[in-house]
């Protein structure tokens, strides 16, 4: 048994003053089962640990006494080697998960957890559905901030059996003629508040065009070097959509960015700028993947010198008053609308621990193995690597 954790039950229990008895009684199990624990001879079942750490105050972390950074490193070996399960392996990922669940703050984990599964080969029994959806369960029941909802619950509904994605959508997910802003606008409109709605209509734009640029990608755009030409095809599409919305023309050199700095448009430029590299490369035109790779990054690098708070603007007469905030989270740059209201949870923001994955070993980015062992295209994605 964890030395740790068997140390750490009996100091915890001692410190509230309780017997072993009081303690049982309290969390519901029987007094043999707490004298186990603290004399070494049995673990906890997986579902008392969140329990017995809530009763106490404390993290599952502290209870097995494991160092933040360990517990990161584990977790990042943990779920690597999910990732690269056979299709065969499955009681060895839901011990994964049954481990993460027992030791870990769902809330920190649990989104990047469905995102590993959601690439994994391994197959979505009955049994890891069972278990996925138990993790589920306990981190929508912690009240997850609104970005981390958002992002957990767009991997996992990818994940989730089709019979319980319904019950799922009811609880979790609000439907688009509800959001906050679609409401606004009705009653703006009704009442004739035309700066009030003009508020409202930016935005409803905003999220349209993210959608329009963001929703248009499939894994096969990605990952699979087949019909490169039509992704291309596509990806100049909506770059030129883009550059025509702001009244701006791309340069050589700044094929992305057209020599601007981060707008409201941050995300959606790095995203289709990556993507741009990945095509360039498959189709063998190498120094425009560089420049391209080259714009995108020194982008990113902008918008992460920015500070807290930092605004970010549009130069579309479509949008003449729209204004982002910069906000932070861990090793992101997110969003919020520049007036305090609606956060925009559903937008990813930049996260360059997933562009540095991306672009050095994704198998979902198979089309930079062009230029993956090039030494002008390894120096760009150090650059991405000291972002995180």
């Amino acid at each position: 048994m964890n030395e740790y954790l068997r140390k750490n039950i009996r100091t915890l229990r001692k410190g509230k003053n309780l017997t072993q008895e009081q303690f049982a009684e309290a969390i519901g199990v029987s007094f043999k089962s707490v004298s186990r624990w603290e004399n070494g001879d049995t673990y906890p079942d997986i579902e008392m640990i969140p329990i017995i750490a809530k009763y106490f105050a404390v993290t599952t972390d502290y209870l097995f006494g494991i160092p933040e950074e360990k517990k990161k490193e584990e977790f990042k070996a943990m779920t690597e080697e999910l990732m690269a399960l056979g299709e065969d392996d499955t009681e060895r990922a839901i011990e994964i998960m049954r481990t993460v669940r027992a030791g870990y703050d769902l809330s920190d984990v649990f989104g990047r957890l469905c995102d590993c599964l959601r690439y994994s080969q391994v197959k979505k029994t009955a049994a890891l559905t069972d278990e996925l959806r138990r993790m589920a369960e306990a981190f929508f029941d912690g009240n997850p901030d609104a970005y981390t909802k958002t992002i957990a619950l767009q991997n996992f509904v990818q994940l989730e059996e089709d019979q319980y994605v319904p019950a799922l959508l009811d609880l979790y997910a609000s439907s688009e003629g509800a959001t906050k802003d679609c409401l606004l606008y009705e009653r703006y409109l009704y009442r004739d508040e035309f700066d009030k709605l003009e508020v409202c209509r930016q935005r409803r734009f905003y999220r349209m065009i993210n959608e329009l640029i963001n929703g248009n990608y499939s894994w096969k755009d990605e990952r699979t070097p087949n019909n490169v030409d039509f992704a291309f095809w596509k990806n100049n599409l909506l770059l030129d959509f883009l550059h025509g919305l702001n009244n701006e023309v791309p340069t050589e050199d700044h094929p992305i960015t057209c020599g601007k700095g981060p707008d409201v448009f941050l995300e959606q430029r790095v995203f289709l700028g990556e993507l741009r590299t990945c095509y360039l490369a498959m189709l063998g035109r190498t120094e425009e993947a560089y420049k391209t790779l080259e714009d995108t990054v020194s982008l990113m690098e902008q918008a992460y010198a920015l500070p807290e708070g930092a605004e970010l603007k549009s130069s579309s007469p479509a949008l003449p008053t729209l204004q982002l905030k910069i906000k932070r989270w861990k090793t992101d740059v997110c969003y919020t609308f520049d007036d305090g209201g609606n956060e925009l949870g559903d937008l990813w923001g930049l996260h360059p621990e997933y562009d540095y994955d991306c672009l050095t070993s994704n198998p979902r980015w198979a089309w930079l193995d062009p230029i993956r062992n090039d030494e002008r295209f390894k120096a760009l994605a150090e650059r991405v690597k000291k972002l995180i």
